[in-house]
């Protein structure tokens, strides 16, 4: 797991690579989730097959698809927080990044220093306030 680090009462984020999501936690209880999914894109680039995307796969894209604060958190930058969290480890693992998830979008899109991570302009979810 990778984590930040943060003083007493302070959010702290944890990535759970094995529950594919991460994670806001103030002290033991979690109060934030943004869930993801990986899927490879496309063929590996030139020179072979392991890239960023591992063995026989090309890069990886990993989609950011809900995000959920707990109603007593909500309005405090957690989601922020945890979209950046995640868009860092995108970078970080040279991934690409796709949205479905509206609020990790509109952050994105709020935010032109991630922009060079999306790997496609998905359009908006039909639940999207946009």
């Amino acid at each position: 797991m990778d984590e930040t680090s943060a003083g007493p009462g302070a959010v702290r984020l944890v990535h759970d690579d094995d529950r594919d999501r991460f994670e806001a936690l103030v002290g033991d209880t979690l109060v934030g989730v943004l869930a993801y999914g990986d899927e490879p894109s496309g063929p590996a680039g030139p020179g072979g097959s392991h890239g960023p995307g591992g063995p026989g796969g090309g890069r990886v894209v990993r989609d950011l698809r809900s995000t959920v604060v707990s109603p007593e958190h909500g309005g405090r930058g957690v989601g922020s927080a945890l979209v950046r969290f995640a868009l860092e480890d995108v970078r970080e693992r040279g991934y690409r990044v796709t949205a479905t998830c509206w609020f990790a979008r509109g952050w994105i899109d709020r935010h032109p220093e991630f922009s060079d991570l999306l790997e496609d302009s998905a359009t908006p979810q039909e639940d999207d306030p946009r």
